[in-house]
């Protein structure tokens, strides 16, 4: 009983910082992660700041690499300015090399503030979709995991089967075209967003349409980018695009 009032607690919490997130969303979230990966100050009994720390790991060419994804950092506005929410940056710093990606672009100066520093540089742009062909196809997470490896340098951070299964739930998926280019993609209302894309980008068009989309958005990890995130203990190379933005 006391674990699902605090469930409670922290979901309203949640949706008081982020009053854009669907309610589907948001019970996704809390059923994979909660109560593992969340992290609190509470007064009172009640949670007045919270993250989630999300598994996520890095590779690289020594091996594996545990690290975690911060996401959903939220204080009360009773609450804000007493450095609640640096207090749970710091502790989940000193336990794991950590990232995120900043909501807006004013947030990285905040993150560099608490020790934080640009990581994953990528471009971006968007286009119109053209018709796909046989040499498209669905894939699934599994396959997606193992085509990102192919395609990408290291160091990179990955998501788990955990995390991509946020993307469907919400009406995401993953696409490739032969073993020339593979993705991560969201489908709103015609447009692709391609989360990730790996490999030959000339093939983006035509990805796009095979998943339905008449134009495309898309951002790849490229060396002369605009970092994406921020972290700590994650080298400014490492890529790292599958974000909950």
């Amino acid at each position: 009983m006391l674990m699902d009032r605090m469930k409670r607690a922290c979901m309203a919490l949640y949706r008081l910082a982020f009053p854009g997130e669907t309610d589907a969303f948001t019970e996704a979230l809390f059923d994979r992660y909660y109560p593992t990966c969340i992290r609190t100050v509470c007064e009172n009994g009640e949670p007045i700041s919270m993250l989630f720390s999300i598994p996520y790991p890095m590779l690289t060419e020594e091996g594996e690499v545990e690290s975690h994804y911060l996401y959903g950092v939220a204080t009360h506005p009773d609450h804000r300015g007493k450095g609640l929410a640096k207090q749970l940056l710091a502790a989940e710093a000193a336990r794991y090399p950590v990232f995120l990606r900043p909501m807006t672009p004013s947030l990285f100066a905040f993150y560099e503030k608490a020790g934080f520093t640009p990581i994953s540089p990528i471009q971006s742009w968007e286009e119109e979709a053209t018709p796909g062909d046989e040499h498209c196809r669905h894939i699934s997470a599994t396959e997606y995991l193992d085509a990102r490896v192919y395609h990408a340098l290291l160091p990179l951070c990955t998501p788990t089967e955990t995390f991509l299964s946020l993307y469907e739930q919400g009406g995401g998926g993953f696409v490739e075209c032969g073993e020339e280019a593979a993705a991560l993609y969201d489908l709103q209302g015609d447009t692709v967003i391609f989360k990730e894309f790996w490999g030959s980008v000339h093939l983006a068009p035509r990805m796009a349409g095979f998943v339905g989309g008449k134009r495309l958005s898309l951002r790849r990890y490229h060396p002369n980018g605009e970092p994406f995130g921020v972290g700590i203990g994650i080298p400014a190379e490492a890529a790292f695009l599958a974000a909950l933005d």
